[in-house]
């Protein structure tokens, strides 16, 4: 159970999307003072953003309500004096303080020129680091200590409602949308795979159902058709010749060479599978 601290200044952030035609999508935000300060709550609800996809968008209603923040502090300078500690509360995990956000791990892969250990281009970097370094700006401005910590949608409903509400809200705007980013329907609903059952020079038949872009490299999403993992997903990584052949909506036949922690590279010789159309 997560303890709420009283003289602390919360932020709750979401974001919202539509599949539609052209991903609508919606940031939403509510800033919740401690008792201590005589404010009143603020929602706010920011949209109507274009072609990007959910997790571009969670990072967005970050940065949208950081930046919202130090504006607040410019406004109400002798009101917020006290506050010692601002908590941003994101429902996606990935986008918290335990992983992708911690500011030691991006000065790492900054290092690192947003290469993991493994050599993996590291997805939607330049959100990532326009993130941290509105945070630092944050933190030298209101000498606070900002955290970013996710809690369960449940208890996000607030922030919720505000992201889809600004899904409808604004002119159009496709800053946070990725050129060459492809998602189809899936074949099956099984979860992404436990990669250490994978081995090098392994066969698999599979199905693309995804393409994305990350820096040089094509993230390709795809699932397992036929075996003891009949339904379950993974990721590919491959350069653009690879990604190329690796069409959307298509059967192949592909053999494993490399297996990584969370995701895999395969031979360049890959067969379209018999049963595809």
């Amino acid at each position: 159970m997560n303890v709420r601290n009283p003289h602390a200044l919360y932020i709750n952030c979401d974001g919202a999307m539509d599949y539609d035609r052209i991903n609508s999508g919606g940031v939403g935000f509510v800033i919740s003072f401690p008792d201590t300060v005589s404010l009143e709550d603020i929602p706010i609800s920011i949209g109507k953003y274009t072609g990007g996809n959910i997790e571009r968008i969670e990072y967005e209603a970050l940065i949208q309500a950081m930046e919202y923040v130090i504006q607040l502090f410019d406004k109400y300078k002798s009101e917020l004096k006290n506050i010692r500690q601002i908590i941003f509360i994101t429902d996606r995990f990935a986008l918290s303080d335990s992983e992708r956000t911690n500011p030691f791990k991006i000065k790492a892969w900054r290092q690192s020129k947003w290469k993991s250990h493994e050599g993996k281009p590291i997805k939607n970097h330049e959100l990532l680091d326009k993130l941290d370094k509105i945070r630092g700006k944050l933190s030298s401005k209101t000498y606070a200590r900002v955290n970013i910590e996710y809690r369960p949608r449940k208890q996000n409903k607030v922030a919720d409602k505000l992201a889809k509400a600004g899904k409808k809200e604004g002119l159009l705007d496709s800053s946070l949308s990725k050129k060459g980013e492809k998602i189809g329907k899936r074949l099956f609903t099984g979860g992404e795979i436990k990669y250490v059952k994978l081995k090098p020079k392994q066969d698999l038949f599979i199905s693309i159902f995804r393409k994305d872009p990350v820096q040089d490299e094509w993230e390709v999403w795809c699932e397992i058709c036929e075996g003891e993992n009949l339904g379950e997903k993974l990721k590919i990584y491959a350069d653009d010749k690879l990604a190329a052949k690796l069409k959307r909506g298509n059967k192949f036949l592909v053999k494993i060479k490399t297996v990584f922690t969370y995701h895999i590279k395969i031979y360049s010789q890959i067969r379209k599978a018999p049963s595809a159309k």
